[in-house]
C-alpha cells in the first residue's frame, strides 16, 4: 500500500522539460503547483508565478530545443540536467526542483553557455564528446 502513495518525483521534472520542448504549455501548468515560483540566481531574478514562469517560457525568443540528459531524484525532490539549443547556439540548463506528489513546488535554476575554457587546461584536462544536436 505504502509503495502506491509514492511518487517519482523526476516524472514530473522529465516532464516539464519536455512540455517546454513542445511548447505544450497547458499541459506544463498542471505540471506547476498553485504556489510554484522559480530562482535564477545567475540573473538575479525571482519568478514569482506559475503564469509568470509559463509566460516568460512562452514568449522567449529564438526557435530553440531541449533535450534532457539526466533527472535525479534528491531529498526534496529532483535536480535535472538539459542541453538548450536554437541552432547556433547552445546552452546548458541545471535545475533543483521541489516535488511534492506529481506537482513541482519550486525551482532553482542555472543556465550556462557552452564555450572554449578560458585558458589552456589540456595538461590537466581532456575534451569531452561533442554533443548531438
Amino acid at each position: 500500500m505504502l509503495a502506491t502513495m509514492i511518487s517519482d518525483p523526476t516524472q514530473p521534472v522529465r516532464a516539464l522539460w519536455e512540455r517546454m520542448n513542445h511548447r505544450d504549455w497547458d499541459s506544463l501548468e498542471r505540471l506547476l503547483d498553485g504556489g510554484f515560483s522559480a530562482v535564477w540566481p545567475q540573473t538575479g531574478e525571482r519568478i514569482p508565478s506559475r503564469d509568470a514562469y509559463i509566460g516568460l517560457n512562452r514568449t522567449y525568443p529564438g526557435s530553440w530545443t531541449i533535450q534532457v540528459e539526466t533527472v535525479d531524484a534528491t531529498a526534496e525532490g529532483a535536480v535535472a540536467r538539459v542541453r538548450i539549443c536554437n541552432g547556433a547556439e547552445a546552452l546548458y540548463a541545471i535545475g533543483f526542483y521541489r516535488v511534492m506528489g506529481n506537482k513541482i513546488l519550486s525551482a532553482e535554476e542555472y543556465f550556462a553557455d557552452m564555450g572554449t575554457p578560458p585558458y589552456d587546461r589540456s595538461e590537466w584536462t581532456e575534451p569531452l564528446a561533442a554533443p548531438v544536436g
